[in-house]
């Protein structure tokens, strides 16, 4: 059976292959103690015999999707570097994500390893973003730390060697007449219920207008005009029990209390203004037993007054979020954009490429992992202080992160008494160093009673 690559895994394909920044999950656990290199040989073999050691097979076919075989290249063995200094963890985790990986020829993942100073241990997982997104990859590390190399979760699919060039040129054929005709008919659903929007609309006098973003405050210039630029991305944990206490305080919940630190990381920052509105967006697993999708991730949008009213009670943030969650997870629906998905990956590169130069990135995005960091956070019997999880996007310049009008990304999960989160800055002006958007991150953990501890 050929298993072939979802809108989603195409999507980040594109963005690597068309685009030049590829987009990678990374984990990393810290320690206090030494990790056995025993442990991580073991976990390493597990997850090269899981779901995230495969490769792309492109093809040649119009119309067809490309499809998933076995790793052309092995990922690289496990090594615990030389003890580095307390204050150079930053530096080699930021190292660790940016390596390069090929979610085509291989390795797509690695796991590595450093020593610290005084006994502690920092370990690194990154997989290209193709070949798993962050659901996936937490999947797959929690599984072979357990034992297994495929998680419930998330199956192993694409190994099977055994069809002929023929055999798989001609199930090429078939896939690529069998998507064509999915786009057409998809775009004349689209079409067609857009049609009666309009007239609906039309009818009823409800035209709709987007009031949610106000054009961008005048740019002050403070990164350099161009060049590259790796954009600035904080770590830190707090105690899990004040967290909570802290959202429970205002009404709210870890979610909601997530949002509102981000919310007020951003206004801080001056991006944006008390009196706007800002679209916040929540990104949303999919996965579900069984899976065989590599990207198995939705998402849905709320709209939050930047104001201070949300400070005194996150109620409306938790309702309307709760509100936006119920209609994501109703199947009876069906969105344009679903619709319209099988035309998309239809598209050739070089109008990808093009479509691209108009495109954004989120304002604030919000990624609550929950308690992911649980089923993590022990390796080979030693138990890590603390697990975190971000998404990075490589290759990055100042001109593209000007462009793409990104604000601020943050990812939070628990991993029993800790609660970390890690908030990166992706406009290069508002957010032009580590110890600037830590000062931030600081200002705002106060404001809510939570005392920060930064890796």
């Amino acid at each position: 059976m050929v298993e072939r690559l979802t809108y989603d895994d195409d999507l980040f394909l594109r963005m690597e292959c068309v685009l030049g920044v590829p987009v990678v999950n990374q984990i990393v656990w810290r320690f206090d103690r030494p990790v056995s290199v025993d442990a991580l040989d073991a976990m390493w073999h597990l997850l090269a015999a899981g779901p995230i050691d495969r490769s792309v097979r492109r093809v040649r076919v119009p119309g067809a999707r490309d499809s998933w075989t076995a790793a052309r290249r092995p990922a690289d063995p496990v090594v615990v570097d030389a003890p580095i200094a307390r204050a150079a963890v930053d530096r080699w985790i930021e190292d660790e994500a940016a390596v390069r990986l090929d979610p085509i020829e291989g390795p797509a993942w690695r796991l590595s390893a450093t020593a610290v100073e005084g006994g502690g241990t920092i370990v690194s997982l990154v997989g290209s973003h193709v070949v798993g997104d962050g659901g996936a990859l937490t999947s797959a590390a929690a599984s072979a730390l357990a034992g297994r190399a495929v998680p419930d979760d998330f199956e192993r699919v694409g190994l099977d060697h055994s069809d002929s060039v023929s055999a798989r040129s001609g199930a090429d054929i078939v896939d690529g007449v069998g998507r064509i005709g999915a786009a057409l008919a998809g775009a004349a659903r689209a079409v067609g219920g857009a049609a009666v929007e309009a007239v609906r609309a039309r009818a009823t006098g409800s035209g709709s207008v987007s009031t949610d973003a106000k054009a961008d405050r005048p740019r002050v210039m403070v990164a350099p005009a161009d060049g590259p630029w790796v954009p600035s991305t904080v770590v830190v944990d707090c105690m899990s029990t004040d967290w909570t206490a802290a959202a429970a305080s205002k009404g709210g919940s870890s979610n909601s209390l997530l949002v509102a630190v981000v919310l007020g990381i951003l206004t801080r920052s001056g991006r944006i203004g008390t009196d706007e509105q800002v679209r916040v967006a929540l990104p949303v697993s999919t996965r579900r037993v069984g899976d065989r999708r590599a990207n198995a991730t939705s998402g849905v949008s709320i709209h939050v007054d930047a104001g201070e009213a949300y400070r005194d009670d996150l109620g409306a943030i938790r309702a309307s979020s709760k509100q936006a969650f119920r209609a994501q997870a109703d199947r009876t629906v069906t969105t344009t954009f679903e619709l319209l998905k099988p035309l998309m990956q239809l598209l050739p590169d070089a109008i990808v490429a093009k479509l691209a130069a108009s495109g954004s990135a989120p304002l604030c995005l919000c990624s609550n992992l929950g308690n992911r960091g649980v089923a993590l956070r022990s390796i080979g019997g030693v138990d890590a202080t603390s697990v975190a999880m971000r998404s990075i996007t490589q290759n990055t310049d100042v001109a593209l992160l000007r462009r793409t009008g990104g604000g601020v990304s943050a990812w939070w999960n628990e991993s029993g008494d800790r609660a970390t989160l890690c908030v990166t800055g992706l406009d290069p002006d508002r957010f032009p160093s580590k110890e600037h958007l830590r000062g931030l991150v600081e200002a705002e953990y106060d404001s809510w009673g939570l005392t920060p501890e930064f890796w």
